[in-house]
């Protein structure tokens, strides 16, 4: 299993849509927390199952994978034996928002 990390932004993107699910009931931010957990562990095992991001192309790659039940998508890259991830991301807002995150 491969190793990850996140960029920053990234990070603060989870934990800010996290308090949004828990504003509407607690239950779904334990949910969402869940989802992204089971997503990032498959990611990690597989990370080249994931359909390829069709907006940035690259070397590596940007691949995004669905979190199960809610409108997100994990945006993230494989570097040697690391996966990064870049955003989790909306699918209802601005496409490649986090394109600028690519260059750090």
């Amino acid at each position: 299993m491969l190793s990850w990390r996140e960029h920053p932004e990234a990070g603060r993107e989870a934990y800010e849509a996290a308090v949004w699910y828990a504003d509407r009931e607690l239950g779904l931010a334990v949910r969402f927390a869940h989802e992204l957990q089971e997503c990032l562990l498959l990611i990690r095992e597989w990370p080249g199952s994931a359909r390829l991001h069709r907006e940035v192309e690259r070397t590596p790659p940007i691949r995004s994978k669905r979190v199960n039940g809610f409108p997100y998508r994990i945006v993230y890259l494989v570097q040697s034996d690391e996966v990064v991830v870049i955003a989790y991301a909306h699918e209802r807002r601005r496409p490649g928002y986090w394109s600028h995150r690519l260059d750090g």
